[in-house]
């Protein structure tokens, strides 16, 4: 009896603790915003939300007309309110409720209970009399507007190298203020296409020294924002943001010569897994309108998987790479492409790249359910043939 009297006690202890260490990680926790949703036509929507590079939907729904929803959100920061189409809005959040009223996807939206989100609106119309120091956030995200457009101006690598400065310095001063918004994302962006606009002809020097100088402001580039960015995100996160904007614009040997420089930083995390297993009737088919062929069947020889996520650019960009460099040694080598994800147009668009025909695509699920992990550390390459072992490069 005394035994059974310890063990009760103890369980209240623990179950006391619990309870104690609970509530005060939920009142330590951030506080929802209240959002609420009103349309008067019915609207497919999505709500976007930022992390420094990183982008997340929040919310998305098909709306009725004349109908309104709720949504609680952790998020605070500038969002963005999209509708099929292309048209979209910045929508800043904050700490008290706010309700988005909707006329029609080609209209702004307007607001209620958001001073803030008038204020914005009313300074991206053009009402610079209106400015106040009030809204805090609201100004920043006007100052990386302004910014973003003052880059269209550059001409000289002078110009460009005092530009480049600039964004740092505002990256940096106001970093907490940007990273929950696109800004981040878009001065990144706005920062490598500056290198494009400058003029790198020096009088008397080779047209070849063009490319060079070219090649060796984008790498310094790269470099200073894996620096400046460190403190806050991995360096591999940043890498792959910016060869995605490359290879977004199908420039894959400039992305390829990002990833050169920066080897280590070349990657995505996960599982590194050695071994996997093709089962005999999966289908291998060629990017566009042939019949697919199982792989048990496909090819006597020698022939590389390529493992690819459309989340990690950096496995899009070294396929591509290796497919070139086999067509360029002649070896009429097959790369099979082995896409985590259902196979999609984004990595089909793989095959556009190439002028070769030497690239060909898992197009089954029957592998992916019992090869993977939750994730996969990539880039990963594997060489199958019937004189070789299965080997990992």
């Amino acid at each position: 009896m005394r035994n059974q009297v310890i063990i009760d006690m103890a369980e209240k202890y623990v179950l006391a603790m619990f309870l104690s260490v609970f509530a005060v990680f939920w009142n330590c926790g951030p506080a929802w915003a209240d959002l609420t949703i009103q349309t008067e036509t019915e609207v497919n929507i999505e709500l976007t939300g930022y992390d420094s590079l990183s982008e997340y939907s929040l919310f998305k729904a098909e709306i009725g007309a004349n109908s309104m929803r709720r949504i609680a959100t952790p998020y605070r920061g500038l969002a963005l309110l999209s509708f099929p189409g292309g048209w979209s809005y910045p929508v800043i959040i904050g700490d008290k409720s706010l309700t988005i009223q909707l006329v029609a996807p080609g209209e702004s939206p307007r607001f209620a209970g958001s001073a803030e989100n008038d204020y914005f609106y009313g300074l991206l119309s053009g009402a610079e009399s209106a400015r106040s120091d009030n809204y805090h956030f609201a100004n920043i995200m006007l100052q990386s507007r302004n910014l973003l457009e003052s880059t269209r101006s550059v001409k000289t690598i002078a110009e460009l190298a005092a530009k480049k400065k600039e964004i740092h310095q505002f990256v940096a001063t106001h970093y907490e203020d940007l990273k929950h918004s696109d800004m981040i994302r878009r001065l990144v962006e706005q920062y490598f296409m500056m290198h494009e606009y400058a003029d790198y002809h020096e009088k008397g020097k080779p047209a070849t020294d063009i490319k060079v100088k070219f090649q060796r402001e984008v790498v310094d580039g790269v470099n200073r924002w894996l620096k400046d960015l460190a403190p806050h995100i991995s360096r591999d996160a940043a890498l792959n943001y910016i060869v995605s904007l490359y290879y977004g614009r199908s420039m894959v040997s400039l992305a390829s010569h990002i990833i050169a420089n920066f080897r280590q930083d070349a990657y995505c995390p996960g599982e590194r897994k050695d071994s996997f297993t093709f089962p005999d009737h999966v289908l291998v088919k060629a990017p566009y309108g042939r019949q697919g062929e199982e792989f048990k069947d496909f090819g006597g020889g020698k022939k590389i998987i390529a493992f690819v996520s459309d989340d990690c650019p950096v496995s899009m960009v070294e396929t591509v790479a290796k497919a070139r460099q086999a067509a360029i040694n002649e070896e009429e080598i097959p790369v099979i492409v082995a896409s985590l994800q259902e196979l999609s147009e984004a990595h089909l668009g793989l095959a556009r790249m190439l002028s070769s025909k030497n690239v060909f695509f898992i197009d089954d699920e029957k592998w992916r359910s019992v090869n993977l992990p939750e994730k996969i550390y990539l880039p990963l390459f594997l060489t199958i043939g019937a004189e070789t072992d299965q080997a990992r490069e």
